[in-house]
């Protein structure tokens, strides 16, 4: 078992709260400010554990009215900008809840519905999350710390050995789990369908390729089945496989490797066993 550590710390400054920041006004609204203080992501690239350690490519702030659950505020940030990571907003006195996001990835999120968060064409990228209560009051003090909590599950193929020369897509359908967020439960808003498509045309003629996807899950953790098709440069089949009653939890990536292209001539099994890291990886064999 591997374990690799990431920490997310935020530093929350409400109201009277750190370095004198807070502001009161006479027309009972308080100014609140988070502000990042230590956020680093150990990257996975497709096929092995990278090195580096990066910020995330996105941080945002989602405050909803805790009644109506109404979105009345959102900060968005993104790796490389001036602010990035730091937030505030001036709010009514009032009760409230905050979403903070993390994710990766260039498509923007959609937080219009806190029990609904998504982004364009079902895509869910590496996504960190945390939700909480907000009383804004001419009594609120303090500082409070706040810890990103990761909150997809990961499925990963690799195959190694033949690869054919004129492979240029993996397609690959995703049943079992979801593509929107809800965040006051941290699980899926629904079980979805969804298909993702993949351009490895890189990797035609060489000895290895991986893919991996990202799910929103319905529970801690469910079974999740998946169909891979492989294409040629005319859509022709190259290779299937279907990988039923995957075991996927979240915060852990299951991992198929193997040779779904044999050795030119037949599809061979795939290994599937686990590794911890905070991700906690599993790796099977088929």
């Amino acid at each position: 078992m591997k374990k690799t550590f990431i920490v997310f710390t935020m530093l929350a400054i409400m109201l009277t709260g750190c370095s004198n920041e807070s502001e009161k006004t006479l027309n009972g609204t308080g100014t609140i400010r988070f502000d990042v203080l230590n956020y680093e992501q150990v990257s996975l690239d497709e096929v092995t554990r990278a090195s580096a350690a990066t910020a995330l490519a996105h941080l945002e702030m989602a405050i909803y009215d805790a009644s109506s659950l109404e979105i009345v505020d959102s900060v968005k940030t993104v790796k490389g900008s001036e602010g990035y990571g730091s937030f505030s907003a001036t709010l009514p006195f009032g009760e409230y809840i905050v979403v903070f996001l993390g994710f990766d990835g260039s498509k923007a999120s959609s937080l219009k519905q806190i029990q609904n968060i998504g982004f364009s064409d079902a895509y869910v990228p590496n996504f960190f999350y945390k939700t909480l209560s907000l009383t804004v009051s001419p009594s609120s003090t303090g500082c409070q710390e706040i810890t990103l909590s990761r909150a997809v599950s990961a499925f990963s193929i690799k195959t190694q050995g033949y690869i054919p020369s004129n492979l240029k897509n993996i397609t690959i359908v995703a049943n079992g789990g979801g593509y929107r967020f809800n965040a006051q439960t941290g699980l899926a808003t629904n079980i979805s369908q969804r298909t993702s498509t993949f351009d490895v045309s890189s990797y035609a003629g060489t000895e290895s390729v991986g893919i991996t996807i990202y799910a929103f899950l319905p529970s801690n953790e469910t079974a999740m089945s998946f169909n891979i098709t492989a294409t040629d440069t005319n859509g022709d089949i190259l290779a299937e496989k279907v990988f039923s009653n995957v075991p996927m939890k979240i915060n852990q990536r299951t991992i198929y490797t193997g040779s779904l292209f044999g050795d030119g001539t037949e599809t061979q099994g795939f290994n599937l066993t686990l590794e911890n890291d905070v991700w906690n990886d599993i790796n099977y064999t088929y």
